[in-house]
């Protein structure tokens, strides 16, 4: 019924059949014949023939209204629907942890929504295992999220890498130093990502430490790096954390320590190899803006 909707609605613009018999490219013949076979589908007569003018009966006048806003929205639909096959439309859920420079995850979506801009990204901000979860779910589909992890149904990318540093109040004794070393930190309370959420990370302090001579203590949390941040700014500790952090407090100051040869590690990960047009998409803008393959 489509076919022969257009070709009413072209013969409702022209009112002359070999005119909109040429614009469809059909013979006129043929045209008629589609004429006659939609007013036969929905049962009324639709024009009035004579030998010099096409004439409108009253049904044909709203049958051709209401087609024409009809077969607009069917050709939108047609154009997203192509889009979307393209990859140039659509949604893009994406996941990522508390630090959304990790991994130049916002420069990515930026040039990725300026490349792709029908496509409808959301962020979705989770611990790194909760991600893990979701994209399993299929609640996103991209995440940007701390390896290592024992989740071998996703596939990871490289995606960046930094120092975790210390940061400490302004005022401390400490602060003015350029460059710390662990056992000046011998008698403070380090605050660490907890052991259940970075098992590597805190085993590799622990370890940092014990090369240095000493067994710190801790104080683990459980839930965000600004919750870490915010206890060193009320003297509860020294907190490590990733160097991207560095200047989002007042009253901190942040300083690498020489022999902790610690890195929180970034990946865009996804629940096996996509095939969605617009996830393959934003893999291959992430490879090109991080400067190679690894995420193809």
């Amino acid at each position: 019924m489509l076919k022969y909707a257009q070709s009413f609605c072209v013969l409702v613009e022209e009112l002359h059949y070999s005119k909109a018999a040429a614009r469809l490219h059909l013979t006129q013949p043929a045209l008629t014949y589609q004429i006659k076979k939609l007013e036969e589908q929905i049962g009324c007569t639709l024009l009035r023939r004579s030998p010099h003018k096409v004439i409108l009966t009253e049904a044909g006048m709203i049958l051709a209204r209401e087609l024409s806003v009809a077969l607009n929205h069917v050709g939108r639909a047609v154009q997203m629907a192509q889009d979307a096959a393209r990859g140039d439309a659509g949604a893009l859920a994406i996941g990522y942890c508390e630090l959304p420079e990790a991994g130049s995850m916002t420069a990515i979506i930026r040039r990725y929504t300026e490349l792709y801009p029908g496509v409808d990204v959301t962020l979705l901000n989770l611990p790194t295992i909760e991600q893990a979860d979701a994209l399993t779910a299929g609640s996103i589909d991209v995440a940007f999220l701390h390896p290592p992890l024992n989740a071998p149904q996703l596939v990871m990318r490289p995606a960046g890498e930094e120092w975790v540093v210390a940061a400490l109040r302004a005022d401390h004794a400490l602060a003015s130093q350029p460059f710390l070393k662990l056992a000046e930190l011998m008698s403070e309370r380090l605050i660490v990502c907890a052991e259940e959420l970075g098992p590597i990370m805190y085993n590799s302090i622990l370890a940092a430490c014990g090369k240095a001579g000493f067994q710190p203590r801790l104080r683990e949390e459980m839930f965000r790096w600004h919750s870490m941040l915010d206890q060193a700014a009320s003297g509860l500790g020294v907190a490590f954390v990733p160097a991207s952090l560095a200047g989002t407090h007042p009253q901190l100051v942040f300083r690498p320590v020489e022999d902790l040869d610690v890195k929180l590690l970034t990946s865009i990960a996804t629940a096996g190899e996509p095939t969605r047009p617009a996830v393959v998409r934003f893999l291959a803008t992430a490879a090109s803006y991080l400067g190679g393959e690894t995420c193809l």
